[in-house]
């Protein structure tokens, strides 16, 4: 699995092709993991290029392979909190994939992420999003189990008439096939499976293994017919 979303690498190429950046172009990312999707951008366009995280660990792997890609001089890694990074750069891009929870807690973290982030864009700056959507009213149960309420979450024109509500206009929207979902799922639950194979006596690799065996059989019994993830571009000052 390259990226901490639903995403496939033709997809994730598409998504950096259509955003047509070059060397003199800025861009910043959000919840960036650990990096793959900035370092895929900055080696195909020479865009200059900032992921910021709260994971220490997410960062020092990023960060390590900028080094080995030979692209620490055109991308930054930081471990920050966006709602304390003191932004003094105007983006022609920004980017926030799977995480607009990190500016705000329930159904308030993604009207707050368009308002904040297209601040840090420069005038007909672009704002590339990945969140996920309602496909149908999900069960009592599954709500239940992820523990979430439904008003999280919109449908798939529900982020785009949000978007337009916040002055953005909506310029592409893909969303990803099942294919891309099972495959994301699939590998939450390999890796802490090979886990607990290569050290059976861990406590904390078995409590993680049971509980991603348990997500991943909601996932198969309600998820996959019932939550979708879209790539939503949008660009500030629709005029």
């Amino acid at each position: 699995m390259l990226f901490n979303s639903p995403l496939s690498l033709e997809k994730a190429h598409r998504l950096i092709d259509i955003l047509s950046l070059h060397t003199d172009s800025h861009v910043i990312d959000i919840g960036c993991g650990e990096g793959e999707f900035l370092l895929r951008l900055a080696s195909a366009t020479g865009a200059h290029c900032l992921g910021l995280d709260i994971s220490e660990t997410c960062i020092a792997a990023a960060n390590a392979k900028a080094e080995a890609l030979g692209l620490a001089d055109r991308v930054k890694f930081e471990v920050a909190d966006t709602n304390d990074y003191p932004f003094a750069t105007q983006y022609d891009v920004a980017i926030c994939m799977g995480s607009t929870h990190a500016f705000g807690e329930g159904d308030a973290g993604y009207p707050a992420a368009l308002t904040k982030m297209q601040q840090w864009l420069k005038p007909h700056g672009q704002l590339l999003i990945g969140e996920a959507y309602w496909k149908q009213p999900p069960a009592q149960a599954y709500l239940d189990f992820i523990g979430e309420p439904i008003g999280i979450y919109y449908d798939h024109q529900g982020n785009m008439s949000v978007a337009e509500s916040h002055g953005l206009a909506t310029v592409y929207a893909a969303t990803s096939n099942q294919d891309e979902w099972d495959h994301f799922e699939g590998c939450f639950r390999l890796k802490a499976e090979r886990a607990v194979m290569a050290n059976p006596e861990d406590d904390k690799a078995r409590q993680k293994r049971d509980a991603v065996r348990e997500w991943n059989a909601y996932y198969h019994q309600f998820g996959r017919d019932t939550m979708g993830f879209g790539f939503y571009l949008f660009i500030k000052d629709k005029g």
